[in-house]
């Protein structure tokens, strides 16, 4: 499995290397979600609703809770993965300051006895053991779920979440279990196996988003629905139909995507990432692991439009939803939100699109689609003296202009205390 955790003064890019070759298998059956036979009829008529706080467009969390009593949990759902983990009451002091589970507590609680050991290329690592017992999320509880609790993390710090809630196939499981999702169907919780997710890219409002299982929360979006079929039931992968920057083809055909809400930017191949970025006039800076341009060389209208052509749709980020502006107090720079994938060949199509656009994805017809979010107009506030000439953003919503000091740990300097990262992560195994 691999992981790609980005964290700088903005982000810094590290891509980290799951080693599954110690990993205890554990004998688990393979349900198919969308065999009636397996799962039987669902007893419930609507979807449920689980809110979603939004860490400044970084991640988005919501909470979960495992036991009886119920322990309670922030985690980052995730659809570029499908295991669930927490720490452990046992984790010591690698675990910070987050939430553990204490088996001995649980009267729900049942012992699995596999091992499981999770490596990253950078050094940082995780390892413990599975555990059954029952998951709650958006008041469905979920019994005899398999999941893993952490009994050592290293490489987490400044990361709020406790852990992850993987909402991809189960073939990617680490363990094979089935995914907490998958089970959630089965056991007759939700109407349809069918998820989505609502992301507000407007960090003051609360909730910030919210994840939607069972259905689809149409007050969330306009327009029609654009569905593509799942190319490899792995990850939620399917194929673009193009990716511009202008008129300029970044991608022809065929272009391999991952819809993940678990990576913050937006990912691509090499070759393309390099093409989009010099589009943009951004050049690659290996101190902050981002490209970057000079936001006053241009007009905010010079920097073209990025759309990426899916189902024969267009989608399209203008320059002010791309980039993440950074005031150096002398004038602006602006961050482009593409950046290199850990996939040789495939795009990550995280957040800073997923904030766009309203994404559902369909265990049961095995398919992707997305809408245009109701908050997709919504922009973050920037000065006249941003762009090379002053520009006028229409909107009724705005957020200050992030500043960060570069030569303090990218410490963040805001008006909101407790804030200090903006961090960005992209959890993909493979």
């Amino acid at each position: 499995m691999l992981q790609l955790l980005v964290q700088s003064f903005l982000v810094i890019i590290s891509i980290n290397v799951f080693v599954v070759s110690d990993l205890v298998k554990m004998t688990c059956q393979r349900v198919s979600v969308s065999d009636k036979n397996a799962l039987g009829a669902s007893g419930r008529s609507t979807p449920v609703y689980e809110p979603l706080i939004n860490e400044m467009n970084s991640y988005w969390m919501g909470s979960i809770s495992i036991g009886t009593p119920a322990q309670t949990f922030n985690v980052d759902f995730d659809t570029g993965s499908s295991d669930l983990w927490i720490p452990s009451i046992r984790c010591l002091s690698s675990c910070g300051n987050r939430s553990r589970y204490n088996a001995n507590i649980s009267s729900t609680y049942r012992a699995n006895g596999a091992s499981f050991h999770i490596g990253y290329g950078d050094g940082s690592s995780t390892n413990g053991r599975f555990d059954n017992d029952t998951v709650t999320v958006a008041g469905l509880s979920v019994t005899n779920q398999v999941f893993a609790e952490a009994l050592n993390m290293s490489g987490f710090d400044g990361l709020v979440i406790d852990g992850l809630l993987g909402l991809a196939y189960q073939s990617i499981a680490s363990g094979g279990e089935a995914p907490v999702f998958y089970n959630m169907y089965k056991q007759n919780l939700i109407p349809q196996p069918i998820f989505s997710f609502y992301f507000n890219p407007d960090s003051s409002v609360v909730p910030g988003g919210e994840l939607i299982l069972g259905g689809v929360d149409t007050t969330k979006y306009i327009g029609s629905v654009t569905y593509v079929n799942v190319t490899v039931q792995g990850y939620w992968q399917f194929q673009a139909n193009s990716i511009t920057i202008g008129s300029t083809v970044i991608c022809s055909s065929s272009c391999n995507a991952i819809a993940d809400t678990g990576t913050t930017l937006i990912l691509g191949p090499t070759s393309q990432i390099n093409a989009l970025n010099a589009a943009l006039g951004a050049t690659y800076d290996p101190n902050t692991g981002w490209f970057s341009v000079n936001c006053s060389s241009r007009t905010q209208q010079g920097f073209p439009n990025v759309t990426f052509t899916i189902g024969g749709q267009a989608f399209t980020l203008s320059a002010i939803q791309y980039f993440l502006i950074w005031n150096t107090g002398q004038y602006y720079i602006c961050y482009s939100v593409f950046n290199y994938s850990p996939l040789a060949n495939g795009w990550i199509l995280g957040d800073y699109f997923l904030s766009r656009f309203y994404s559902i994805y369909n265990m049961g017809t095995n398919q992707v689609g997305f809408a245009t979010s109701t908050s997709y107009n919504y922009t973050q506030a920037i000065s006249s003296q941003t762009f090379q000439s002053t520009t006028t953003v229409a909107t009724t919503k705005t957020q200050q202009i992030l500043t960060f000091d570069l030569n303090n740990n990218g410490k963040l300097i805001s008006n909101k205390p407790g804030e200090e990262y903006l961090s960005s992560l992209a959890f993909i195994p493979i």
